[in-house]
């Protein structure tokens, strides 16, 4: 059937069965290379195979960038297809090897996206090089991609006639020099593979066929019949065989023993063969060592450590860089990535490694756990602590310790109280952004699914803000108050006191209800700017997951760290009051804070009294009466005092 359909298609400008035009397949050395042939030259597999299985053993994952941060962002709904399995019959992993080894052969891989009705993606379908043609559509210039699946493949293809539009096809390329595809490595270095080719049926041909003597007896004459075998027969007798190599041999009659050797053309070729396995290795720039040429001196530096340096930073991460940039193109967001993670390649021996762990843990940037990972240990209690010499201010403390000491006198144990940072409370910020996640991604389902009936439905009749406001009012209650409990405990126990709970629901439930009903509000008003009633119902589908898609990760994030925040000031506060606390100091925890909280810093007032700041008064730090100017990046604490200071 393949064969039929050829030859039934229209001519294309290139051949399905070879490489890219521009590339060519014949040689001066009169062998036509295509990649099955190719990759049937030792060099060629082993850098193909050396690159793909080393880039497809790689941990992945997803991350989202803000500024100078990067977030590991796994509960993307885009994270399992490209992680862990990409469809339901082919892993990840094997997906990254066949897209790796056809860009390394072909110079151009495909991927099928397969999407559900919603129009999420499902999975990820690789699609052979030579089933693929990319077309451009004269009027629009859209690159479009025209597949035809050989017998032996398979892709959930719905587009009719195969051809399919960019959004939904992956194109990795290799380096080109403009056009739609990439150049073929095989193709644009088909001399010397050819010249390889040649070279190893050459020398299989040399042993199949070759009747040159390990050596020659020469004697003056002419022999007789009867002397030739009897000299062959005693000279067989005496040194045929393991057991009689190196014998002396007894010449007589004048007779002369001389070996032979390969003719100069036959070793010539031999050098030809091993020069074209360096040249192979030059192709795709892996160290030759790697592919077993160990007769040539390497500049690749000195020690495994170096040499896999070396082949990491130049060889394989080239083409791992081209497979992460095509595959951002999924996630419709430009702070969302995918990331190949080389360390495990870069490990060195057990000494060097410790070394670099030490300095690492001794200047504050790995923590203990930070370690343990890495050498794949579970963590431990404590262990995400992150320490600095005492000379210095301590890890995410930016003012000095004299600021930050209480003016004129020691405390004593049970005197006072500090509200924690957020970046204390690192396990209530992942649940926060993962609950509140988890309810824009219904919320984001239940929107496509409504666009499913009701294409031009407008952004109010999408989201029902009575159940959303109610179910986010909830989650957002429970939350802070497992938050209350612990931080107003811990600061209510510093002072020697206890705390209740309970009395702090009202406040809670109103928090809770009025920043659910601010969230739901500005999604509808972010939903209505987002779709064009206008645009085709995929197009609006698409850009409704597309915003929700970014809610679940960024905003989400933003809004988990404002509510610890806030929420933790609330608790620390109301468990000071009942602690026992009577005045509270605001402190500032900024090396280059703001002017107002400059000049509020220091300023104390009863436990119940307001302070001021600015031309706002508030009770703590990210209280909503101050206003968002005063709360942004706020970083100010409070000192609770059981005395007046």
């Amino acid at each position: 059937m393949p064969l039929l359909r050829r030859l039934l298609r229209p001519e294309t400008k290139r051949s399905r069965s070879g490489m890219p035009r521009l590339d060519g397949r014949s040689t001066s050395a009169g062998v036509s290379v295509s990649p099955d042939r190719a990759l049937q030259v030792a060099a060629v597999f082993s850098s193909v195979r050396l690159l793909a299985e080393t880039g497809s053993m790689l941990p992945t994952g997803v991350y989202q960038r803000s500024g100078n941060t990067r977030m590991p962002a796994m509960e993307h709904p885009l994270a399992p297809l490209l992680t862990y399995q990409a469809n339901p019959h082919l892993p990840s992993g094997e997906l990254w090897a066949q897209v790796l080894g056809w860009m390394l052969t072909r110079g151009n891989a495909g991927v099928y996206i397969e999407r559900n009705n919603a129009g999420r993606e499902v999975g990820l379908w690789p699609v052979s090089w030579p089933s693929v043609e990319s077309r451009r559509v004269k009027d629009t210039g859209e690159l479009v991609y025209k597949i035809t699946l050989e017998d032996d493949e398979w892709a959930p293809i719905r587009e009719e006639g195969g051809l399919v539009r960019a959004e939904n096809f992956l194109h990795f390329k290799s380096f080109g020099v403009g056009g739609t595809e990439g150049l073929s490595p095989i193709g644009m270095a088909r001399q010397s593979i050819g010249t390889g080719w040649a070279a190893t049926s050459y020398i299989g041909s040399f042993f199949q066929r070759d009747a040159s003597p390990g050596g020659t007896i020469s004697v003056p004459g002419t022999l007789k019949d009867e002397q030739f075998e009897r000299l062959l027969r005693q000279w067989n007798d005496m040194h045929e065989g393991f057991d009689n190599s190196h014998r002396i041999g007894v010449m007589e009659g004048g007779a002369k023993w001389e070996k032979t050797t390969l003719s100069p053309a036959d070793a010539q070729f031999l050098e030809v063969y091993k020069m074209t396995r360096a040249e192979i290795a030059g192709i795709y720039g892996v160290p030759p060592h790697m592919i077993g040429d160990v007769e040539r001196s390497t500049s690749w530096g000195s020690g495994i450590e170096q040499m896999s340096l070396g082949y990491v930073i130049y060889s394989l991460m080239p083409w791992l860089t081209r497979a992460e940039r095509t595959t951002q193109r999924l996630f419709g967001d430009p702070s969302m990535y995918l990331k190949f993670n080389p360390d495990a390649l870069l490990r060195g021996d057990t000494t060097q490694r410790y070394t670099a762990y030490a300095q690492a843990r001794q200047w504050g940037w790995m923590s203990v756990n930070d370690i343990r990972a890495k050498e794949d240990e579970p963590p431990i209690e404590g262990g995400d602590e992150y320490v600095v010499p005492l000379n210095m201010s301590p890890a995410g403390q930016a003012a000095p310790p004299e600021q930050r000491a209480l003016p004129g006198r020691q405390v004593r144990a049970g005197d006072s109280a500090e509200t924690p940072s957020a970046e204390e409370l690192p396990s209530w910020i992942t649940r926060h952004f993962e609950a509140i996640s988890a309810f824009f991604a219904d919320q984001g389902d239940r929107v496509l699914a409504a666009l499913g009936v009701t294409p031009g439905a407008t952004a109010e009749e999408l989201v029902d803000l009575v159940v959303d406001n109610e179910a986010l009012t909830e989650i957002l209650f429970q939350l802070a108050l497992g938050l209350t409990q612990e931080v107003g405990s811990a600061t209510a126990a510093a002072l020697g006191g206890t705390f209740t709970a309970s009395e702090t629901s009202a406040a809670l439930a109103a928090s809770a209800a009025s920043t659910a009903a601010n969230v739901n509000a500005t999604t509808v008003e972010k939903l209505a700017s987002t779709i064009n009633l206008a645009d085709a119902p995929a197009d609006i589908r698409k850009d409704a997951r597309a915003m929700f898609d970014g809610m679940t990760e960024s905003r989400a994030r933003v809004l988990a760290q404002a509510r610890v925040s806030q929420t933790s000031n609330f608790a620390a506060h109301e468990g000071a009051k009942q602690g026992g606390a009577r005045t509270k100091t605001w402190r500032v925890w900024d090396a280059n804070p703001r002017k107002t909280h400059q000049r509020a810093d220091g300023q104390t007032v009863g436990i119940r009294e307001d302070f001021t700041v600015g031309k706002r008064k508030g009770r703590w730090p990210h209280d909503h009466r101050l206003g968002v100017d005063e709360i942004a990046g706020c970083t100010c604490r409070l000192q609770f005092n059981r005395e007046d200071p």
